[in-house]
């Protein structure tokens, strides 16, 4: 997968949303499974991000680009950031060529016409040179804050999936009694049932302490919802992405018949309303929507 050619248009159009939703699942799984085209997906996104700020779109593309980016609160921190480092480099060539130009004018008109001339020369070829390696300077300067700003993007997202797989694999794992003195972590689970639609007046609740450190969630299955994987999809009720799980399996539930279950660090879930997508995956592609479920999480 890694030895593939990353076509940048591809990723350019899936970020715009210009995409069919199959070609949008398999930019999605490749994403998820090979780390470089992870990596190419996000330096893709800087770059439409710095074309925006810059005025650097068709007027197509940018209509894309605000219904997509501008509707997302951490995406809109990205143009935000995106702008004002636009704003700063604009100010700092500013400074640079304004008191070098006044003083050097006032200078020039006190010399004779042929020495004139010749400073005037040799001026442009010292301005030439030294704005050519403020330009070098500050584009470095640009590309190490915006390479800082993605390997701090690929941390938090390698420590939340670490967190996550760690916490479903404790759950699966026998292990013997701990001593009193070591503190097991606290879960706050929540079971959704199929058949229930978002109009519902009450819907399920969530409950989180103060020493909640897991939330499970138990989705159940009906009979025909037999599929060879299952994907969950978690965002908010204003439509805000939180998590993606993919690769979930069904499992005997304790009540009879069949459910998906999967955990989430407490702290990844902030007080309101949720809204859980549930998909089936044969062969790698989602084939159906299974059912989607809607919940809130109060925090004590």
């Amino acid at each position: 997968m890694a030895s593939e050619r990353v076509d940048e248009v591809l990723l350019t159009k899936y970020l715009l949303g210009n995409l069919s939703e199959t070609e949008q699942v398999e930019v999605e799984d490749r994403a998820f499974a090979d780390a470089e085209y992870m990596n190419a997906l996000e330096a893709s996104e800087v770059d439409l991000i710095d074309s925006y700020v810059r005025g650097g779109l068709s007027q197509s593309d940018r209509r894309a680009f605000e219904r997509r980016f501008l509707t997302s609160a951490n995406r809109r921190r990205k143009v935000e950031f995106a702008k004002a480092l636009a704003r700063v480099e604009a100010e700092s060539r500013e400074i640079e060529t304004l008191a070098p130009r006044q003083s050097l004018l006032s200078l020039l008109r006190a010399w004779t016409p042929p020495l004139r001339a010749a400073a005037v020369v040799a001026l442009f070829c010292i301005v030439g040179s030294g704005w050519l390696i403020f330009q070098h300077a500050a584009m470095r300067s640009q590309i190490g804050i915006l390479e800082n700003q993605r390997r701090e993007f690929e941390s938090r997202e390698r420590v939340l999936q670490q967190q996550v797989a760690s916490e479903q694999q404790s759950r699966r794992v026998t292990t013997a009694p701990k001593p009193q003195t070591i503190a097991t972590p606290t879960v706050a689970s929540i079971v959704l049932l199929p058949g229930l639609s978002r109009a519902r007046t009450q819907v399920e609740q969530l409950v989180l302490t103060p020493s909640t450190q897991i939330a499970h969630i138990d989705i159940q299955l009906e009979d025909r919802d037999n599929y060879t994987g299952y994907r969950a999809e978690l965002r908010t009720r204003r439509g805000e992405d939180v998590l993606t799980l993919a690769n979930l399996r069904r499992h005997r539930a304790s009540a009879g018949g069949y459910a998906v279950s999967f955990d989430i660090p407490s702290s990844a879930l902030a007080a309101g309303g949720y809204e859980l997508a549930l998909k089936g995956v044969a062969e790698g592609r989602i084939v159906v929507d299974i059912s989607y479920h809607y919940f809130g999480v109060r925090k004590q």
